[in-house]
């Protein structure tokens, strides 16, 4: 009775496990579904630069701020030197055709920042798919051990060589590995829809990522010291709080004209001044921390995925041999679950590494780094 129960039980998981294989399968190669489609890194980012909406968004944008700066300058034009005899016209033409030349500057440093956030998001999002793929992967083979190990351990059982708490043990095993592969499962899908979403495929169109899931190392092509004096001439914040300055003096200028260097209206000029450059000085200061610790991980990752896969052979080799020694009676279900826990957990771990490894290598390629405020 109770090894009818256990065969059930059996083929209860190995039914759920092929619907789960299936159903994997046929999303990843399209069988009964939409045609699967191939897609590359860089044609990935392409996709996205050519059909996201936040482009377009900051296309417009731009035209905005050029309209601007034209209507600005046109009404300066045609005012007169001498019809300008008050702070308020004064404002018309001077200030004004500054502030939207500012303006302007600004929203194509924008337009171009844009399209770099984009494209750092369209990367992260494709590693998400490959990592998601991974880890899926990880989570299958897992569970086809562990299925092979209660195949063996239903068998001894019936022959009276294994108690029956070792197939209780694996079968609690199988059980979780289920769960864990079914959860993944639904991660890569998740994963593969945002990808889409951000280069404009259709959400559910199944996709066939061709850039492999590796390393390429970088850090020894890296040029520091060129890195920050990129990442610092085109910082936007930076940029903005310079180009801010020359605005108020020329609005300091206007208001002198009408009112004395003693008026109300620019006697806030110098206290300005001084808070850019304390600004400059504090944004310039935490991007240079920002990328001087990036450039920092890029070694501590090398290092770090060399040592791990060194650690995946070790605790596969280790599953393996475990897995021979329970078949012959020298190991239990415990030493088998541990040694399955640890190889997911290495390869889990190399598996993370390797993702974090190229978004930083994703922040060199398009200069954009995040200090802790976010800029």
């Amino acid at each position: 009775m109770v090894e009818k129960q256990h065969r059930k039980i059996l083929i209860g998981i190995l039914v759920s496990v092929f619907l789960l294989v299936g159903i994997g399968v046929n999303y990843a190669i399209g069988v009964d579904g939409p045609k699967v489609r191939e897609l590359g890194l860089q044609e990935a980012v392409d996709l996205a630069v050519k059909n996201n909406p936040s482009i377009e968004i900051a296309d417009l944008s731009l035209q905005k701020a050029e309209r601007q700066y034209e209507g600005a300058k046109f009404t300066a034009d045609s005012l007169d030197t001498r019809d300008v005899n008050t702070y308020q016209v004064g404002l018309l033409k001077w200030v004004n055709p500054k502030a939207t030349e500012v303006g302007l500057t600004l929203a194509k440093k924008s337009r171009q920042l844009s399209q770099n956030r984009l494209m750092v998001s369209v990367e992260t999002a494709y590693y998400d798919v490959l990592k998601a793929e991974r880890n899926l992967q990880i989570k299958r083979e897992n569970l086809k051990y562990l299925q092979d190990q209660l195949k063996i351990a239903q068998t001894a059982y019936k022959i009276g060589t294994k108690a029956k708490v070792d197939v209780s043990v694996i079968e609690a095993a199988v059980a979780a590995a289920q769960a864990a592969a079914t959860s993944e499962d639904s991660s890569y899908r998740v994963a593969v829809m945002k990808l889409n979403e951000l280069t404009g495929l259709e959400l559910d169109t199944p996709l066939k990522l061709t850039t492999q899931f590796n390393v390429e190392k970088i850090s020894g092509t890296i040029k520091l010291d060129e890195t920050l004096k990129e990442v610092l001439t085109d910082n936007i914040t930076i940029l903005s709080v310079k180009l801010d300055v020359d605005v108020k003096k020329v609005q300091q200028e206007v208001a002198e004209r009408f009112y004395g260097a003693k008026g109300t209206v620019n006697n806030t000029a110098e206290i300005d001044s001084k808070m850019a450059e304390v600004t400059v000085r504090q944004q310039e200061l935490a991007l240079t921390a920002a990328v001087k610790e990036s450039y920092l991980s890029l070694f501590s990752l090398e290092q770090m995925i060399n040592w791990q896969t060194k650690e995946v052979e070790k605790t596969r080799e280790n599953a393996r041999v475990f897995a021979l020694k329970y078949k012959a009676g020298l190991a239990t279900s415990l030493d088998v679950k541990k040694a399955t826990i640890d190889l997911e957990q290495a390869e889990s771990d190399l598996a993370d590494s390797i993702y974090s490894y190229n978004l930083l290598k994703s922040q060199f390629k398009y200069d954009l780094f995040t200090t802790g405020s976010g800029s």
